[in-house]
């Protein structure tokens, strides 16, 4: 082989390898939008709030601006992408993306903001927040909030929306469980990095993982309003 050609060979693993340069730091990068929060972003990202709040040397009660950039995790974006497709070869992730509404990310980051003001109330049954709340009553606040009329029951909640994928869970979907009855008895609110913000009968106002083996037996499904 001569030196002319083993020249040229360099030149374009060169260029292939620069070319390639751009997408994986793309695919690591992100770039704080307007609304943003941590939630969000970790559940675009596809990882936990705790590990993009490391990654960056961030405090979970710290703030983000707009055009901040955040290192995410282990090139999590490129990896969650291609879990969603392994784990549903049948369905492409782009076409189930695009058959689902969008309220776009100001609204959803609303949603989690204001779900997550209530961190800490005590549980009670039926309640609405005036002395705390039950899983579907914060449900129905938060939305109330928006401006949006749902249910004050998680089984009248389960009907409302479109139904959505696990893979494709995007923060403000609504999370359901099966636990005290069969059907949709337990309600909550998706926050990103696989977890959800919900009334606990035991604890109040916490978040929990879609990961717990409570809560991941019980899994029944995902709705968006």
């Amino acid at each position: 082989m001569t030196k002319h050609v083993l020249a040229a060979l360099a030149c374009v693993c060169c260029a292939a390898f620069a070319s390639l340069v751009p997408h994986a730091e793309a695919a690591s990068v992100y770039v704080v939008r307007p609304g943003d929060t941590l939630w969000a972003i970790a559940g675009r990202l596809g990882v936990s709030v705790e590990a993009l709040a490391s990654a960056n040397h961030l405090s979970l009660t710290g703030t983000i601006q707009p055009g901040e950039r955040l290192v995410a995790p282990g090139g999590a974006g490129a990896h969650s992408a291609g879990a969603a497709v392994a784990s549903h070869p049948a369905v492409s992730p782009v076409r189930v993306l695009r058959m689902l509404p969008s309220r776009g990310a100001a609204f959803t980051s609303a949603v989690v903001r204001t779900a997550l003001r209530f961190l800490g109330r005590p549980y009670q049954w039926a309640g609405i927040g005036n002395r705390g709340f039950d899983c579907s009553g914060l449900v129905y606040r938060v939305f109330s909030a928006m401006r949006l009329s749902v249910p004050h029951s998680s089984f009248g909640q389960f009907q409302e929306g479109v139904a959505v994928p696990r893979s494709a869970l995007a923060p403000g979907d609504l999370v359901f469980f099966h636990t005290y009855s069969y059907g949709a008895s337990h309600v909550g609110i998706y926050v990103g990095g696989n977890r959800f913000i919900h009334a606990s009968s035991d604890r109040g106002v916490i978040v929990s993982s879609l990961s717990e083996p409570y809560y991941a037996y019980r899994y029944l499904g995902a709705r968006r309003i």
